[in-house]
């Protein structure tokens, strides 16, 4: 049998296209609060109606998986105490503490690239720079970082950190906008490869850039090269230059 991990938030714009590439390296528990819409669930994926919030749903789901990835989240700027509060706090909490009361050792949390934004543009940034948050959104995944180090560092888990910046798939129209999302585009491909590179690790703590190796990137990973492997394999430049031809 392969190992199984649980993915919470899989519905969501992230999630849809990764569950797909994910399928090839895992069995899925896919946890949402809402009826997947966007993914038909195929071979030996399993599917669990749970909210966050919901402490004792998300430790029953933990039950004999490998490894949580936790992308559920309000993902974006949103009204703080009736959207980014519980979800993106008390949400995460449960997350990580279900994982420990489960038994779960490995948890991958999704932050953000935005903990970063408010640095100069173009200048380098490396993940052991203090945050400059460019939004509350953007605060709250700080919350979650702390929080998982705290995990690692009290509770024993290997937890695993990606700041995952500018995603979109393949096809977007978005990716086709020269400037930034160019720069800081990550893809599914490579995100894929990071998160299970992330989950394969036994280091107990790392926070690591989730981007792609694209032209003009500024934004340091070496410490993914060094620490879990990883070798991004798009360029948002290159997948457009191909797709002209």
């Amino acid at each position: 049998m392969r190992d199984r991990i649980l993915v919470t938030g899989p519905g969501g714009r992230v999630g849809k296209e990764i569950v797909p590439l994910l399928r090839d390296h895992y069995a899925l528990r896919l946890l949402d609060a809402q009826p997947l819409k966007s993914i038909t669930l195929q071979g030996d994926d399993e599917f669990v109606l749970a909210d966050i919030r919901d402490l004792d749903a998300i430790r029953r789901a933990c039950a004999g998986v490998k490894a949580m990835i936790h992308l559920a989240a309000i993902s974006d700027e949103d009204d703080f105490h009736t959207r980014l509060l519980p979800m993106n706090l008390e949400g995460v909490y449960n997350a990580f503490e279900a994982a420990r009361q489960a038994g779960v050792k490995k948890v991958v949390f999704t932050s953000t690239g935005q903990t970063v934004l408010n640095y100069p543009k173009g200048e380098p940034v490396t993940t052991d720079m203090p945050a400059r948050p460019s939004t509350v959104y953007a605060c709250t995944k700080l919350f979650g970082e702390a929080l998982a180090r705290h995990y690692s560092e009290k509770r024993g888990l290997s937890m695993i950190v990606i700041r995952l910046c500018w995603f979109q798939p393949y096809d977007s129209e978005l990716l086709r906008t020269p400037g930034d999302i160019q720069r800081e585009w990550c893809s599914p491909r490579d995100l894929v490869q990071l998160l299970v590179k992330s989950v394969q690790t036994d280091l107990p703590f790392g926070v690591f850039f989730g981007i792609s190796n694209n032209t003009g990137r500024c934004w340091d990973i070496s410490n993914a090269q060094q620490q879990l492997g990883y070798e991004p394999v798009d360029d948002a430049v290159k997948i457009l230059e191909s797709a002209k031809q």
